[in-house]
Parts: C-alpha cells; structure tokens; sequence
C-alpha cells in the first residue's frame, strides 16, 4: 500500500467521527480539555445566574432552585462548541435561558396519570419551607416536620406547587398515600434494608445517599421490616437528609444508651447541611410520635 493513500484510508475508518469537518485535527486530550472547558463556563454562568450549580459526570451539569433540581446535558453545545470555539458564551447564555425556563415551567405541562408513577414523598423540617422558592403542598408530620411532594424523572426533580396540586385535583392525602407506595415499591426494589453490627448489637436502617433516607421512616412497611428484624419495637432517628437508623427500644430505653443516641443525633442535627430532625421518634398505634424515654 503506497503511503500517499493512508490518510484517505483513516479518513474513511473516522467518518462517523466527522473527518474532513472543521476540528477533525482535535486529539483525545484536545476533546478532553474542551470538554472540561466547557462544562467550567457553563457552571460558572448558571453560578453567576443565582443557580446553585455542580458539575456532575460526563457532559453534565447538576442544578439546583430550592429543592428542585435538573440535569443540564451539554452533549449538543458540546458539539457546537467543537467546531467554533468562539460561540462559547452565546452558548452558555442559551443553556442559563433554558435552564430558568425548565425551572419556571417545572411540571406544568404534566397530567396526573403522567405525574403519579413517579411521584415520591420528601421529608423536610417546617423550617426548611420558608426558605422554598416554590410554593410547595405539603402534608404536617409529627414534631414539627412536613411531607412534601416531588415528581422524580430521569433528569430532573420537580417539587409538586399548590399549583400543581390544584391543576390535577388531587387532594394531600391522596398524594400521600400514592407517594409513600411508591418509595416503599422502589426501596424494596432498589436499596434493601441495611443491618450492621454494633456494639454487640445489630442496627439497621438506611443510608444509600438517594436523598431519601430520612423520608422512609415514614413508610410503615419499612418501619415494619425493621421491627420484624429485631423481633421487637424501635426507636427511629433522621437527623440528616441521607441517615435513617434504629435502635431496639429495649436499648433506647437504658439511660447511657438513651444519652449517647440523642447526643450524636443532636449533633448530625447541627452539623448537617440537609438536617431534618433532632428528635427521637417511636411508633404508637400506627403514628410516628417523639420518644420519651
């Protein structure tokens, strides 16, 4: 094979990877580097914009308002971007655009049958909706906590507004009940419950980081396979977004045991940058209530 007709051999081999278009000269790390660059601006602009933004894997940007949040997917700027280095702020002004327009319509444009399947509970501190920027509906919880409503899809996480709720004509405790099914079908099919040694005894609860751990102490078939596990009532905590644990009621009910568990959740309480609740909690006749010892 004579030399001269390699680089229309390569040529071909590369067609899918656009050979012969502008930037076919860019190497692996020149892609790379572009790439980071790009995400770099975009985070930057959405930062700038008042979005709370983090760089997420791949060509990804994770955004949040409030609770809510989105994926930004760069893959189709990314690919502009490649072949004009010099549209990169036009572009990232078209993500930050998009991006507040995807926030302002939220679910809007979602029916109920749509909505339902994916519908999930959040457990939050009633202190925490003051400083919402949606107005979400939410249902009272025991000590001084709240259930609110999201809708969870593949790329984003959308609270549920009064707006919402009106639009569909679903009353909060019908929402209720559908979103704390559907946590309880999806922790039974994606994160099993988790007991560990400690101390000569054998805890359990949940801590997957899916962001809502704390939310499944308010699934009564949850609470229900820890109690079966023991072989005896518990004592529940949630101090953070991501822990749900608990404790035989028989140990709560030592006073050094009682002490130590209160003192550690009272500090993951204070420390957290997700807390939800300092309290101690038990169950009685079917109700979360706060645990006296």
């Amino acid at each position: 094979m004579r030399p001269a007709t390699l680089p229309l051999l390569a040529c071909a081999l590369a067609l899918l990877a656009g050979c012969g278009e502008k930037g076919d000269a860019e190497t692996g790390e020149d892609a790379s580097l572009a790439r980071a660059g790009l995400k770099e601006a975009v985070t930057s602009g959405l930062k700038e914009a008042g979005f709370k933004a983090e760089q997420g894997f791949g060509l990804q940007v994770r955004v949040e308002q409030g609770v809510s949040w989105v994926d930004v997917l760069l893959d189709q700027p990314f690919r502009v971007y490649r072949q004009d280095r010099s549209k990169r702020a036009e572009l990232v002004s078209q993500v930050v655009r998009e991006t507040r327009t995807r926030f302002r319509r939220g679910i809007s444009g979602l029916s109920f049958a749509d909505a339902s399947d994916d519908l999930l509970p959040v457990l939050k501190p009633r202190f925490r909706l003051r400083t919402l920027d949606e107005d979400p509906v939410w249902t009272p919880f025991s000590a001084d906590l709240a259930v609110l409503y999201a809708v969870q899809r593949e790329h984003d996480f959308t609270i549920v507004s009064q707006v919402d709720a009106e639009r569909w004509g679903r009353p909060p405790s019908e929402l209720y009940g559908i979103a704390v099914g559907n946590l309880l079908r999806q922790t039974n099919r994606d994160e099993k419950l988790l007991c560990e040694p400690s101390g000569g005894e054998e805890l359990c609860g949940w801590a997957s980081g899916d962001g809502y751990d704390a939310t499944r102490m308010i699934v009564p078939g949850l609470r229900d396979q820890i109690e079966r596990r023991y072989g005896e009532p518990a004592v529940y905590a949630v101090p953070m977004e991501n822990v749900f644990v608990a404790l035989p009621l028989r140990l709560a009910r030592r006073k050094s045991t009682e002490k130590l568990l209160r003192t550690k959740v009272e500090r993951d309480f204070a420390t957290s940058e997700t807390p939800v609740s300092p309290k101690l909690f038990v169950e009685r006749r079917g109700k979360l209530v706060v645990f006296s010892a």
